[in-house]
């Protein structure tokens, strides 16, 4: 499933427009900046608003949450998923405090992500060197934390793309291997469709995009400039499109990991 940061109105309606118009079930993913922006109850609601005339579904996920407080209070409120991120934290410690939010979840319906390995880059309030995802530590985490998806880090970084950024393929074969769990890969933007073709073979179910929706929306805000748009309504209009598109086309790639898609 393709999983789709938002932050506001237009961009939760964007990605429920293109999930209806492809017909896949995808995730709605907010993180502890953008709630810090738009609100956690105005956000929720928002959601809630936009799935009950979507006929497709939409699950609002908590992204690289930090505080555990917040996170116990999404699951509580009626998040669809949650992530805790406690891979700055030493081994055990990140096993114990995901150990304990996924029973939290689990005891609420709620689905559980955690996170094994750093995952380079910047993105809101997630920054780190890329430190990739050992997998005798994935199997130690996995076995005593059983979440229901794990996010790994193979190089993959947050942000824009760079020239040194290399998806190690065969690293995460062997997670796969070793774990045979169900994996997330963060920081997925403007990748070659092949690569999430492999990546999705080799066990990812949940491929997560940002910073290439954020391109999006300052395409539709420049493209409202150069028509001399001054509604604002006009121009958010230009760059929910933009975002459509582009979540259309992911999932598409998402849904096919055949070459011949």
């Amino acid at each position: 499933m393709g999983a789709f940061n938002i932050y506001n109105l237009e961009s939760v309606k964007a990605v429920a427009r293109a999930a209806d118009g492809e017909e896949k079930p995808v995730f709605l993913m907010v993180s502890e900046k953008s709630l810090g922006y738009a609100g956690l109850e105005e956000i929720f609601e928002i959601a809630k608003a936009v799935k009950a005339k979507t006929k497709t579904g939409l699950y609002l996920h908590l992204d690289h949450g930090n505080d555990v407080e917040l996170i116990k209070k999404c699951i509580r409120m009626g998040f669809d998923s949650v992530m805790f991120d406690g891979s700055k934290l030493p081994l055990e410690q990140n096993i114990i405090i995901s150990r304990d939010l996924r029973r939290l979840a689990h005891r609420n319906g709620v689905v559980f992500e955690a996170e094994i390995g750093k995952i380079g880059g910047k993105e809101d309030k997630v920054s780190s060197a890329i430190f990739k995802t050992n997998p005798a530590e994935a199997e130690k985490f996995f076995n005593e934390v059983k979440p229901d998806i794990l996010a790994v880090a193979i190089g993959n970084v947050h942000g824009p793309i760079t020239a040194a950024e290399e998806l190690d393929f065969t690293l995460l074969a062997k997670i796969q291997d070793t774990i045979k769990a169900p994996l997330v890969l963060h920081g997925c933007s403007n990748r070659d469709p092949r690569e999430y073709k492999v990546a999705i073979s080799q066990g990812v179910v949940k491929v997560n995009i940002d910073t290439e929706l954020r391109q999006a929306f300052v395409k539709g805000v420049t493209r409202a400039i150069k028509k001399n748009f001054s509604d604002p309504r006009e121009i958010l209009k230009l760059s929910s499109e933009e975002i459509s598109e582009n979540v259309k086309e992911k999932i598409k790639i998402f849904s096919c990991s055949s070459a011949r898609c």
